[in-house]
């Protein structure tokens, strides 16, 4: 604490001093005490049972099981009451998967091009750069992979005409 107070502060501790200073002891205020501590202790009401509280608990949680079965039983009615044109429309499609069960194969001609690069060809045209074959797989989740790149000399499994055979499981 600082050695010197404020001057506000001094003046508010010097008249809380005199106040006390000038306090006196009450009578009339010993005399309510002595009241209060003598007389007879008033009686509390009694507490609930524990039959009273338990059934109170039960009937909550069978209104709380209505108001459950009541929700399915709407919900229940609700969605057979549907129109069936509604219904067609929110259904998901029938081949729809969240993991791929039905791939294509595709087997795309491809030559390198002046950059380097693997280009796609027409399968029926006749060149003299080194060709390969891709195997692209496209699955009905809608990812496509490239599965592998060999050299068209050594692939004896020739696809259609327009490059595309079907995966066999």
């Amino acid at each position: 604490m600082t050695d010197t107070l404020h001057p506000q502060v001094a003046a508010l501790l010097a008249r809380y001093r005199r106040e006390l200073r000038d306090t006196r002891p009450s009578d009339a205020l010993d005399a309510r005490l002595s009241r209060l501590v003598a007389a007879e202790r008033k009686v509390l009401p009694r507490r609930r049972s524990r039959l009273r509280r338990v059934s109170f608990w039960a009937a909550a949680a069978g209104v709380a099981a209505l108001a459950i079965l009541a929700g399915i039983l709407i919900g229940m009615r609700l969605e057979r009451g549907m129109p069936a044109r509604v219904a067609q429309e929110s259904a998901l499609p029938a081949d729809f998967s969240l993991w791929p069960t039905d791939s294509v194969a595709l087997q795309i001609p491809a030559e390198y091009s002046a950059q380097g690069t693997l280009v796609a060809v027409d399968p029926n045209a006749h060149s003299t750069g080194k060709r390969y074959w891709i195997d692209v797989v496209v699955s009905n989740d809608g990812t496509v992979r490239i599965d592998r790149i060999v050299p068209a000399e050594t692939s004896h499994q020739q696809g259609a005409p327009d490059g595309i055979t079907l995966q066999r499981p």
